[in-house]
Formats: C-alpha cells, sequence, structure tokens
C-alpha cells in the first residue's frame, strides 16, 4: 500500500487535531461561584513563555514555564496596577519552586528568592496590586554573578523595564503608595 506525501499530510493534521483538541482555547475553567480565593495553592496559575497577560489583585498569579526566566515587566494602570512578565528561555532545568510571603512599601519592602532560585512568577493582593509575592524557583546549573539593582519602574515612567541581555530577577523591592515603583535584583546565570 503506497501513501502519498499529500495524503499522509492531510492525516497528520486530522490526527493532531485529535490530540490538541481539548487543549487551549475552549478549555473547561473552574468556578469559584462568587468566593475570593487567597492561598495560592488554590488558585488557579497561568504558565507562559514569552509576554505573559497582565496580573493584578483580581487575576490569577503568572509564570514562566519550566525552563524559562523572567527578563522584563511592563505595568500599566494607576499605581502600577497590572504586571506582565517576559518569560525567556534560560537554557536551565527548573526544579522545586515556592512562594516568598506578600510584601510591599510598608515594613520590609523587598523579597530575595534562596541562592540558586530566580524570580518566575509573580502573585498580587490588595488594591492596585499593593501587595505582592515572588515565585522563586531553583535551577540546575545557574548560579549567580554580576548582580545589580535596575532603576525604578512605573507607569509614570513608561512602565517597561528590561533587564539587559543575560539577565534575570532574583528579587524585587517596592516603593511608593502601593508598591506604584518597583525596581529588580538582576543576575547572570
Amino acid at each position: 500500500m503506497s501513501i502519498k506525501s499529500s495524503q499522509l499530510v492531510a492525516m497528520l493534521m486530522i490526527g493532531s487535531t485529535f490530540v490538541l483538541g481539548g487543549c487551549g482555547v475552549g478549555a473547561a475553567e473552574d468556578e469559584t461561584d462568587g468566593e475570593e480565593t487567597t492561598s495560592l495553592a488554590t488558585t488557579q496559575q497561568a504558565i507562559y513563555s514569552g509576554w505573559t497577560p497582565y496580573t493584578s489583585e483580581e487575576y490569577a498569579p503568572i509564570s514562566c514555564d519550566g525552563g524559562s526566566l523572567i527578563s522584563a515587566v511592563q505595568c500599566s494602570g494607576s499605581n502600577c496596577d497590572n504586571i506582565r512578565i517576559y518569560c525567556q528561555p534560560a537554557g536551565g532545568v527548573r526544579g522545586n519552586s515556592y512562594w516568598t510571603t506578600y510584601f510591599s512599601e510598608e515594613g520590609t519592602n523587598y523579597r530575595y528568592c534562596n541562592y540558586g532560585a530566580w524570580v518566575t512568577g509573580i502573585a498580587c493582593s490588595g488594591s492596585y496590586c499593593d501587595n505582592i509575592s515572588l515565585q522563586c524557583s531553583y535551577m540546575s546549573n545557574f548560579s549567580e554573578k554580576n548582580c545589580y539593582w535596575t532603576g525604578w519602574m512605573s507607569e509614570e515612567n513608561g512602565g517597561y523595564l528590561g533587564f539587559g541581555s543575560g539577565y534575570y530577577a532574583v528579587g524585587v523591592q517596592c516603593g511608593g503608595g502601593n508598591c506604584d515603583n518597583k525596581r529588580y535584583y538582576v543576575c547572570q546565570p
């Protein structure tokens, strides 16, 4: 039996439709029946490579996929209310992850990931994303070098901050009301 290449391509396309049919757009979402979820462990989380959608206190946490780290951030809205991250493939393999406690400009206004862990996600709570929590993930064969604090970012100064080629976030600091201004501690692996 001989199959022409055009028939083979058609068969592969039809087969992939059945395999991928339940993924992505149109997939069922969890409903909370109006209950507000406060635990990160029970919040549905979006995982991405490239630019994520924006997150804020009313949206699910955002996170990079397994091999990506945060290389840029962007915010919009009053007090930098909405935040999104750029997840760039970094060549590492992700190990265990954990979430930091929430922080803002009041009290201890910064968080670092433990040595060997990198920021891979962000969650918000409070008005205007006043309190943030960082997802920290250990990456195999990565150690920190050439670290520095970036300048401050907010929507008033354009709302975009790139870390530079090969630099990824390992910490964040809040300043201004509702954590309006943020700067990032970034390192090369």
